[in-house]
């Protein structure tokens, strides 16, 4: 299994990976979404977005950041480091994953509460994944 290093691509090669936030958007836009579904557009193009302000695609304030966005980038932060299907990387184990994630939060870029209750209800569980 090939493994690449962190901070290992060139700013074309991060790029293309960042765009699919952008290629989501554009398709999920074409979706005539009743009103209560309207906002997933809005939703999926900020779930890279950090409290910070050093996300993606727009580097928002945390303020513009919408909720359920903040939730989707636990998961898929948590996702991306420990799933044990990724050609290109080792699964980081459940344990350092969690890890990671609070230093994102004392960083200030994920929401403390939204991390709590990820760990607190190990909804890692949920994915199938153990300590």
């Amino acid at each position: 299994m090939r493994s690449i290093r962190r901070g290992s691509l060139d700013p074309s090669e991060r790029l293309a990976i960042e765009s699919h936030v952008k290629h989501s958007y554009d398709f999920l836009c074409r979706i005539p979404w009743t009103p209560d579904l309207a906002r997933i557009p809005e939703i999926v193009l900020a779930h890279h977005e950090k409290l910070n302000g050093k996300g993606y695609p727009r580097a928002l304030a945390a303020e513009l950041i919408p909720f359920e966005a903040q939730l989707i980038s636990v998961a898929d932060i948590f996702d991306a480091l420990s799933a044990r299907d990724r050609p290109y990387k080792k699964a980081v184990p459940v344990k350092r994953s969690l890890d990671i994630l609070q230093m994102e939060v004392n960083a200030g870029a994920l929401h403390p509460g939204l991390v709590k209750l990820f760990v607190d209800y190990e909804v890692y569980h949920k994915g199938g994944f153990e300590l």
